[in-house]
């Protein structure tokens, strides 16, 4: 008997919770596995969205940069969100920046947090927050490389000008062996 309370008990809390169901999520477009590449001393804007596709109500949320200060900050005045009901893209601006002296295969982990301001009815009111994060890797300037190695450069401009010139000579040979052999 006192097992068939029970039950009855947590299925009744479980009707009762979930009709006041607020959710959201946040979608970016960098994770772990897909990292943010950036050169040195570069900036980029990074765009993250806030979702509000369950429930039944708008939600405030409240945005912070948790990690990643050191090279990233969130761009907006007014870190707290308004996301309505069924909207699925209210922006998240942030801006990186890679110092100058940053070297490839450097890291960093950028990360936020999301939490939703719980209404004030008098009674007892619960927020939630999520978690979002993702890596941003410094990789290698390909015109950082080409500006630190001009003699490749020109050794292989020589080297096609050298080409030429063998090949309009080897030309030339054949056409004066040509007109030789047609005027015997």
């Amino acid at each position: 008997m006192v097992k068939i309370r029970g039950i009855i008990l947590s299925i009744f809390l479980l009707v009762m919770i979930s009709f006041n169901v607020n959710a959201f999520g946040v979608s970016s477009p960098y994770w772990d596995e897909n990292p943010l590449l950036m050169y040195a001393g570069e900036t980029k804007d990074v765009v993250m969205s806030l979702q509000n596709m369950v429930g039944g109500e708008d939600m405030t949320v409240n945005a912070d940069l948790d990690s990643g200060k050191e090279i990233a900050v969130l761009t907006d005045i007014n870190t707290v969100y308004q996301v309505p009901i069924g909207n699925s893209n209210t922006p998240v601006k942030l801006k990186i920046t890679i110092p100058e002296d940053a070297k490839p295969g450097q890291e960093w982990q950028v990360g936020l947090s999301f939490k939703t301001n719980a209404p004030n009815a008098g009674g007892v009111g619960i927020s939630s927050g999520v978690s979002k994060g993702f890596k941003v890797k410094v990789i290698e300037n390909p015109k950082a490389v080409e500006t630190t190695n001009p003699i490749s450069l020109s050794l292989s401009g020589q080297t096609l000008g050298f080409l030429i010139l063998i090949g309009i000579l080897i030309i030339l040979m054949l056409a004066l062996k040509y007109f030789h052999k047609k005027r015997e």
